[in-house]
């Protein structure tokens, strides 16, 4: 074969390994921060009217509200 053809055929086989290893990565990474949003629970204070959200796995018995203390239920929409 022709010099130019191994060229062609090394150059195009590492330009598509770079894309795969690129979209692998990023793939890995928007599923790392998509499953960190996922576990957020987020609350409505019905007393002072804010919006907070917590990290925690279990919220079924309330969580206080950061600014005045009121005992708050998770939204569900």
């Amino acid at each position: 074969m022709h010099p130019f053809t191994w060229f062609l055929i090394l150059y195009t086989g590492s330009a598509l390994i770079a894309i795969a290893s690129l979209w692998f990565y990023y793939e890995k990474r928007e599923k790392r921060v998509f499953d960190i949003r996922r576990k957020r629970r987020v609350f409505h204070c019905v007393k002072c009217g804010e919006l907070y959200s917590i990290r925690k796995k279990d919220v079924s018995d309330g969580q206080q509200c950061p600014k005045c203390g009121y005992n708050n239920f998770e939204l569900s929409f």
